[in-house]
């Protein structure tokens, strides 16, 4: 028992690591995001959707620091992978109401949900269990 437990740790303190570049990442291309948005609102005169953007900046700071957390093995990391869960649950609601109004195929392509995307949800789901478990397994041995 002690030995999946050291094992899973080292894995979500491994996974850490690539969840902080992971967010890092996001947080560099929402950067990126806001200022086309901005080059855009400039050339058209016209409010664009910041969306994806404001969702990118969450997403990749939520990211960030359940990465932190994986790495420096804290339990307390299951709260912000929740909330990570849950704006991602959020957006996904958003895009799919935008999809069923848009009325052009430009406007349908910029609210269909990227793979990329539902499998970053999907992979925040994995690790949100993976954490419970080692917290249980902890709670166990420690009987």
């Amino acid at each position: 028992m002690n030995l999946l437990l050291l094992v899973l740790e080292n894995c979500l303190r491994l996974f850490g690591l690539f969840w902080i570049a992971g967010g890092i990442f996001a947080i560099k291309t929402a950067r990126d995001s806001q200022f086309m948005d901005t080059c855009l609102e400039q050339l058209e005169q016209k409010k664009v959707d910041r969306l994806v953007t404001n969702f990118m900046f969450i997403g990749g700071i939520l990211t960030l620091l359940s990465g932190i957390g994986l790495l420096i093995n804290q339990d307390a990391v299951i709260f912000v992978l929740l909330i990570l869960i849950i704006s991602q649950l959020i957006y996904f609601d958003i895009k799919k109401k935008r999809f069923a109004q848009a009325i052009t195929e430009e406007e349908k392509e910029e609210y269909t949900i990227q793979s990329s995307t539902y499998n970053a949800f999907l992979t925040s789901i994995y690790l949100a269990i993976a954490v419970v478990i080692k917290i249980i397994l902890v709670r166990i041995i420690s009987l």
